[in-house]
Formats: C-alpha cells, sequence, structure tokens
C-alpha cells in the first residue's frame, strides 16, 4: 500500500516538474504590430506573414531566454488602442514620443531595438526648397508629422494620409503631394533594393524638419521582460549576431 501512494506521489511530483518546465519555457506573450506591407527593412506584413529584421532580433532574444512571441499584426491606429487597454503584451514599434498623451498614467517601459530618421521625402528636383515649397505634406495612414502639427493646425500644410507606402511614392511623383513623411531608411530600401535604381526619383530632404531616434519595444505588463531586452541589446556578446542578421537584411547605417 505504501509503495502505491508513494508511487503516486513521485508521480504527481514528475508531473508538476514537468508542467514548471513547459511553462517556464514555452511561455507566449503577444506584440502588437503595424500591418505595413513595405517597411522593410524594419518589417513587413504580406500574405498575413510578418516579417523583417526587428521580428529576428526579437525572436532571437526569445529564443535564448526560452519565450515565444506571437506578432498580431493591425492598422496602426488600432494597434495603439488594443495595446493601451491591455489586450497586448507589447508594443512594437513604439517610442515615448508617440501619442504620448494616452499613454498619461501608464507605467510603460522602453527598450531601443533599431534607429530611424522620419523626414520629408520629395522629388529630387525639389530638394532644398524650404519649407515655404510645402503646402501638401503626405504620410502613412496613422502617421503623426510632430515637427509639422502645428502648421497643420495653423493651416499652412494640408495633411494626406495614405494605407500604404507604395501610394504615397505616386503621390510624391504624381505632383498631388509636395511631399511625404515617412522613414528615410524604408524609402531608400524600396527603390534601392526593391525597384534596383541607382537615382532615386524621390529624395530625403535634410533641410526640412524631421526626427532622427529608435524604434523602441514597450510593455506595462511586463516590464521585467522590458529590462531584459534592454540589457540583451547592450551586452556586447549579442553584438555579432544582432550584426549579422542586420547584413542579412540590408539594414544600412546611413541615415
Amino acid at each position: 500500500m505504501n509503495r502505491i501512494i508513494n508511487g503516486k506521489f513521485v508521480f504527481a511530483l514528475f508531473l508538476a516538474g514537468v508542467s514548471s518546465f513547459l511553462y517556464a519555457k514555452d511561455q507566449i506573450y503577444t506584440i502588437g504590430v503595424q500591418d505595413y506591407e513595405n517597411y522593410l527593412p524594419y518589417s513587413q506584413y504580406k500574405n498575413d506573414v510578418y516579417s523583417g529584421l526587428g521580428k529576428d532580433i526579437l525572436d532571437l532574444f526569445a529564443k535564448k531566454k526560452g519565450y515565444v512571441f506571437k506578432y498580431q499584426a493591425y492598422p496602426l491606429k488600432r494597434v495603439d488602442g488594443l495595446f493601451l487597454a491591455g489586450k497586448l503584451d507589447f508594443r512594437f514599434p513604439d517610442n515615448p514620443y508617440w501619442v504620448a498623451h494616452d499613454k498619461k498614467g501608464l507605467n510603460i517601459k522602453y527598450a531601443p531595438i533599431l534607429k530611424f530618421t522620419d523626414g520629408v521625402l520629395v522629388l529630387s528636383k525639389n530638394k532644398g526648397r524650404g519649407i515655404d515649397g510645402l503646402k501638401k505634406l503626405g504620410m502613412p495612414l496613422g502617421f503623426t508629422p510632430y515637427q509639422y502639427v502645428d502648421l497643420i493646425k495653423e493651416g499652412k500644410i494640408q495633411k494626406f494620409e495614405n494605407p500604404g507606402y507604395d501610394g504615397l511614392y505616386q503621390q510624391v511623383l504624381s505632383g498631388q503631394i509636395d511631399g511625404a513623411y515617412a522613414n528615410t531608411r524604408v524609402v531608400r530600401y524600396y527603390w534601392g533594393k526593391i525597384k534596383g535604381v541607382s537615382e532615386f526619383p524621390i529624395v530625403y530632404d535634410p533641410d526640412l524638419p524631421s526626427k532622427t531616434d529608435f524604434h523602441h519595444i514597450s510593455s506595462f505588463k511586463y516590464t521585467n521582460i522590458i529590462d531584459e531586452i534592454d540589457a540583451f541589446m547592450k551586452d556586447e556578446k549579442n553584438s555579432a549576431a544582432i550584426e549579422e542578421l542586420k547584413r542579412i537584411h540590408r539594414f544600412d547605417q546611413e541615415e
């Protein structure tokens, strides 16, 4: 009788141990991401599949820690709403300055992942014309051109949103808008790597207001994991693997 009881007790302990191991090794977290089709090298959402450099870096971290990240793609404004409502565990990419007013009261932590510059792209022949030549400004749907918000409110610049980068480029090329507020690296990747042209018809105008910062991953539910990601990105032991991913995704260092 004692042997049977002891056997059941040992088996119960075994099951508990296996359960704890599986839980520790298969913790699944949701990351809200944007559903832009052409946002390479940062990301791409095509045929219901999310990919890109940002995902690969985060998955590299997750593999080392025994986590599983599930990426859920939505339009930009919707992913913000779902994240702030606590229906997503993490938000990527994010930035402390984005929708800052809506984030008040939330203890959100951030870890920087990839550098970016958002600026105005114009026809190459129009580069250097200055702010007075910018009357109609396009941008991806959901983007906020913080450097131009006051000018838009004052009616000095008209704002035009486009659901995709392809449509945004066409608006610039056709003259429907004077410039497009967008990620400068994404534009270079599109024309240089996807279209394969040597002279870009649309170029970044550095004389116009722009913003250089980092794409972060953020969370207020799992701030401890944000700390782990931050340490992972800063650890020189991981530098070689991260740089190799940047090389594979052709993430140039030029802004």
